[in-house]
């Protein structure tokens, strides 16, 4: 990733929404590639405090393991079924498409179910029940921060 690719990303991601009349919420690590130098009129970046990544971002709390464990398990499953055939292990090969319809098929077996329990584990997502109406997603965001700063976490 550079600079100029997630700008360009992020400008274009405005754009759409945009058009749909929309807001959105970004919440980004502090990664160097992540240097925003323009005005975004429909999305808000939150940026994560430094080294709290891999507790606060939800792909951290299983998502990224979930896909993975998929992949491997197309990856192991097309190699046992090319053993059969091949003689030796240089008979035995992965073509780029493979792997780009095994990300494909990967990342769609990854269940809704996961991606809500691991922003549940980042803390976005309160186990009990939703946010009463009367706050705002500012309000839900700061008081996040607030319980993250004032626990024994060392978040």
């Amino acid at each position: 990733m550079t600079c100029n690719l997630f700008t360009d990303w992020l400008i274009t991601i405005n754009n759409q929404i945009k058009k749909k009349n929309r807001k959105t919420l970004l919440f980004i690590d502090n990664a160097p590639c992540h240097v925003i130098n323009h005005d975004l009129s429909n999305i808000k970046i939150v940026f994560f405090p430094p080294n709290t990544t891999s507790k606060c971002q939800p792909l951290d709390q299983g998502v990224i393991h979930s896909f993975k464990c998929y992949y491997r398990q197309k990856l192991v499953k097309h190699i046992i079924a090319q053993c059969t055939l091949a003689q030796t292990a240089d008979q035995i090969s992965i073509t780029v498409l493979d792997a780009i319809k095994w990300i494909d098929l990967s990342w769609k077996s990854v269940t809704e179910n996961t991606i809500k329990n691991c922003f549940r584990a980042a803390g976005f997502i309160r186990s009990s029940s939703t946010p009463s109406s009367s706050m705002t997603n500012m309000d839900i965001i700061v008081e996040i921060n607030i319980e993250s700063n004032n626990s024994d976490n060392p978040l």
